[in-house]
């Protein structure tokens, strides 16, 4: 056998061991405080809209509501909505214990994560909603992806978007 081929035994393994645990073992979560998930700014729509856009630019946006807009529109709009693309990732929150030579160890799960955001005009400013669908990646007992499947979603995800919209209001430039 080469060393290629061991290093991969190896790690088969390696894979075998954890995961030969996780399908015995029930998936575990993190308990963390609720978190808000939606927020009243008291800026004009457009500056928050730019801020909306702003901190989600780094993920793949696949729908707008409505999807073309002018700057002239914009101002005029009462409400408008945005959609990423899966966002693959690993949890932070659930998991699997196993042990390892009679030590506890613990493998955060893969995951996968989209973001819904509506902005709405209130009285007193705009209105944030971040809704968060989560998926949590099902394996078998050797480690192979079984597809994804829903789970709970924390809501520290959406108050984290909410924060990064925030930040960038607070961030941009006067107008």
């Amino acid at each position: 056998m080469s060393a290629h081929s061991i290093r991969f035994a190896g790690f088969g393994f390696l894979v075998m061991a954890l995961l030969g645990c996780a399908s015995t073992a029930p998936t575990k979560k993190q308990a963390y405080a609720a978190m808000p998930t939606s927020k009243t700014f008291e800026y004009e729509f457009p500056q928050v809209w730019r801020a909306i856009e702003a901190a989600v630019s780094k993920y793949k946006v696949i729908d707008r509501d409505p999807e073309e807009v002018s700057v002239l529109e914009l101002g005029k709009l009462t409400e408008r909505e945005l959609e990423t693309d899966w966002i693959y990732t690993r949890s932070r929150d659930k998991y699997v214990e196993y042990k390892v030579n009679g030590l506890p160890r613990r493998q955060e799960l893969q995951t996968r994560v989209k973001y819904e955001v509506s902005a709405e005009r209130v009285m007193g400013g705009v209105n944030v909603r971040v809704r968060v669908s989560e998926e949590l990646e099902r394996l078998n007992e050797q480690g192979v992806s079984q597809g994804y499947s829903s789970t709970e979603s924390s809501s520290a995800l959406g108050h984290e978007l909410l924060q990064k919209i925030e930040q960038s209001l607070l961030s941009a430039r006067p107008q």
